[in-house]
């Protein structure tokens, strides 16, 4: 099982892509690689390489998903969804402070301000020009209820607002 890190859901769909092709060309090595997979077991090789020509993008999906230790293509992308959706790798320069550990953060956070996010495993404070950059600038009311910490929202229905406006702007990314 593959180990996720830190990815882009567009950048995993873009390698599902380049894998169905390489599995459409019969590629020999793409054939080994996965023959061990659910929906290859019980065949043989030339069974597989035959089934390959039924191939579609969303049979790669759930490959890719098992592969990550997820057993649907819409638990991961929720997954990844979920932890990435707040980064903008053009918005780093306006992070004000990274931290490893979600205690050291909210310290920070209580004495300092700001605001409190977390891509993957990382926890960041931030100002209002990323919550712009993000596009949830609109919604202080909600920041405020929140008080301003994504990881332990005071208001969950506050919460539940932002969080459903970040995934609509995730997917426009």
């Amino acid at each position: 099982m593959k180990e996720l890190r830190p990815i882009r859901l567009k950048q995993l769909k873009v390698e599902a892509k380049l894998l169905l092709k390489n599995f459409k060309s019969s590629s020999e090595s793409s054939v080994k690689e996965y023959s061990n997979q659910p929906i290859f077991q019980d065949l043989t090789s030339s069974e597989i390489k035959n089934s390959i020509k039924e191939i579609r993008l969303k049979d790669i999906y759930h490959l890719i998903a098992s592969e990550y230790g997820y057993s649907r293509w819409e638990d991961l992308k929720l997954h990844i969804v979920k932890k990435d959706m707040l980064f903008r790798s053009n918005g780093i320069g306006l992070i004000h402070k990274w931290f490893k550990n979600y205690n050291e953060a909210s310290k920070y956070h209580l004495e300092n301000g700001g605001y409190l996010l977390q891509f993957w495993e990382d926890y960041v404070i931030c100002g209002i020009e990323y919550i712009r950059l993000l596009k949830l600038d609109s919604y202080t009311e909600e920041w405020r209820l929140i008080e301003y910490n994504w990881i332990e929202p005071k208001n969950e229905y506050a919460y539940q607002r932002l969080y459903d406006k970040a995934i609509l702007q995730y997917s426009l990314l």
